[in-house]
């Protein structure tokens, strides 16, 4: 009997391994079967069929019973910021993994229409949703296009704010669907969301409609999202100005590392205050530009990674059983656990937990599955090892049915387990994934093709990643079935 979890429901347990073993003597939710109809739905009826002018773009947030976009905006999932959420139409970084799914489903079934169909959506979405002035989209953490209006939705006091959601992995495609308007986002990413050209200030928000870059929160992985644009728009257009930009961001994090420990600060205006998981998503992203990079940027882009590498892999995470998880954040020259900041020192810092839900919180899984990338990227064995410290950690334990859970939640220990199956081919990750998969379909999956936004609210919301969910059930039906074939699916929750 291998180890597994321990569901506690009352007085009664229930291991994982048994769940899934009884699972077994029941029809067990054929994970190809879930996606494909979830695909299928989303295809066939949650377009933009709203306003004077239709498009193929996919709604954001949708009544399951009726499958259409509400007239009156349902309940938020716990911890997400109403002014995050995009109500009334589409808001393609919240989709990105469901975009990955449809180019994964064409390559497993062979039907082309899931590739057609989220190339159709892409393509619209750059040729008509993008700020004439900035070149800016409407798209990220405050932004959507809404579908009555056929306009930027305007339904917050947020709604000019330009800000990533999560790196945009899709350039390649993106570059072939629409050239121009991708190109004309990576300047302005150069030209609206950089504060100061010269030493490279910036900030994570920025005007949309009109120039407005604004500064001092300069967050790495925000800069290292850029740095990623920048590096695909160089590889496709060769204009210079995007290695001048690379340059000019790199230059300034290296000015921003701590002379004591080489961690960058999370800002300029708190540079005492290390957010470990942000550094670690900049040298993710430093590490994706570099191969397009000239040899002596390359180097520096490198050297930069690399030296993210020794701090984060210094920090004392907490990942033994009992442990209190991947540190959040810590004093930037001490490495500490802790949050110092213009107000003062707190000392316990924050950590992630092993399932957690609402805005600014991690999973041990999420944080995980960005060390698995970069071990992918390195081969430093320091990843590895807290990649499998942390998928073990899922085997002795389950979510707890007294706090609201996202999709997002067990896509990401799904996706984990699975990563680690991969390194060390121990069936114990497989089968736990196997035995998440199942619940994961039974709880969000109750009575319709679309994803409940959380165990709490009943409608779909894409904000909290049920894409991610579907993701990682296809690569769950894949490592099952058609382990030689490569789905091409990029980690993105970072």
């Amino acid at each position: 009997m291998t180890r597994f979890s321990w569901l506690k429901t009352g007085a009664l347990a229930f291991s994982l391994l048994g769940f899934v073993g009884c699972a077994q003597a029941q029809p067990t939710p054929d994970s190809l079967q879930t996606v494909r109809a979830y695909a299928d739905t989303l295809i066939e009826r949650g377009r933009d069929t709203y306003g004077a002018e239709h498009s193929p773009l996919f709604a954001a947030t949708l009544d399951r019973e009726n499958l259409t976009v509400f007239e009156k905006a349902p309940p938020a999932p716990g911890g997400i910021r109403n002014h995050d959420r995009a109500l009334w139409g589409a808001n393609p970084m919240h989709d990105q993994n469901l975009y990955q799914v449809l180019y994964a489903l064409s390559k497993i079934t062979g039907d082309a229409k899931y590739s057609r169909e989220a190339d159709a959506a892409l393509k619209f979405f750059f040729e008509n949703c993008q700020s004439e002035v900035t070149g800016l989209m409407t798209w990220g953490e405050h932004l959507s296009w809404g579908f009555r209006k056929d306009a930027r939705s305007k339904q917050n006091w947020q709604d000019d704010i330009h800000e990533f959601f999560r790196p945009w992995v899709l350039w390649d495609k993106t570059f072939v669907l629409a050239p121009k308007p991708a190109k004309k986002f990576a300047l302005g990413l150069w030209n609206h969301q950089i504060y100061d050209q010269k030493t490279g200030a910036f900030s994570r928000h920025a005007k949309w409609s009109s120039h407005g870059p604004e500064t001092d929160s300069e967050y790495p992985r925000h800069g290292g999202f850029y740095i990623q644009t920048w590096a695909k728009a160089w590889e496709k257009t060769g204009d210079e100005t995007f290695l001048k930009a690379i340059e000019t961001l790199v230059g300034f994090f290296e000015k921003q590392k701590n002379s004591i420990t080489g961690a960058i600060a999370g800002e300029r205006k708190t540079p005492e205050l290390l957010w470990t998981n942000s550094n670690l998503s900049l040298a993710i992203s430093l590490s994706e530009a570099a191969p397009a990079l000239p040899p002596p940027l390359k180097n520096r882009v490198t050297a930069l990674a690399d030296s993210t590498d020794a701090v984060y892999l210094k920090m004392k995470h907490e990942l033994l059983p009992g442990g209190k998880g991947f540190i959040g954040n810590a004093v930037a020259s001490t490495l500490e656990p802790g949050d110092k900041t213009e107000r003062g020192v707190s000392k316990n810092g924050f950590y992630s937990r092993t399932w957690a839900t609402g805005y600014g919180e991690s999973t041990d899984a999420a944080a995980a599955m960005n060390c698995l990338t970069r071990y992918h990227q390195t081969k430093n064995e320091g990843y590895k090892n807290l990649v499998l410290q942390t998928a073990r950690r899922y085997l002795t334990s389950f979510p707890d049915p007294k706090i609201e859970i996202f999709p997002q939640a067990y896509g990401e220990a799904i996706a984990l387990l699975l990563g680690a199956y991969r390194l060390e081919k121990s069936p114990e990750f497989l089968e736990a994934a196997k035995g998440l998969g199942v619940l994961a379909q039974e709880k969000f999956f109750d009575g319709s093709a679309l994803p409940r936004a959380s165990t709490r609210v009943s409608h779909y919301e894409s904000i909290t990643r049920g894409d991610t969910l579907a993701m990682a059930l296809l690569d769950l039906w894949a490592i099952e079935n058609k382990p030689e074939l490569d789905l091409g699916l990029v980690w993105t929750e970072r």
